[in-house]
């Protein structure tokens, strides 16, 4: 019982978004790892330049984390697209349906499908 108290004091819930570099990537992951984006026809993972917009199940998965963390309106207020100046609220109220969109069968239980 003492061994279960311990864990639940230290079980905590967060959500996390950082940016990084490419370069960092590879320092992390290795060359290899980024080698693997590359074969999908990405030249870069995080040093993109111009108009990318999220991969709309994972968006759907940020939101709902958020949500579920009580964060749901600070996360679209202050969550902006590539341009810095489009909130995540305004581009979902631009495109509603990807609240709506299940992810693959494979990711459904990961992204609360």
């Amino acid at each position: 019982q003492q061994q279960q108290q311990q864990q639940q004091q230290r079980a905590a819930e967060g959500l996390l978004c950082t940016r990084s570099t490419d370069a960092e990537y590879i320092a992390r992951r290795g060359l290899e790892a980024y080698r693997r984006y590359q074969s999908h026809g990405c030249s870069s993972i995080f040093d993109w330049k111009g108009p990318i917009y999220p991969c709309r199940v994972y968006l759907r998965h940020c939101v709902l984390a958020a949500r579920k963390a009580g964060q749901e309106e600070n996360f679209l207020d202050n969550t902006f697209l590539f341009d810095r100046l489009t909130t995540l609220r305004q581009y979902l109220a631009q495109n509603p349906e990807i609240m709506n969109e299940l992810p693959p069968q494979d990711l459904a239980q990961r992204y609360n499908g």
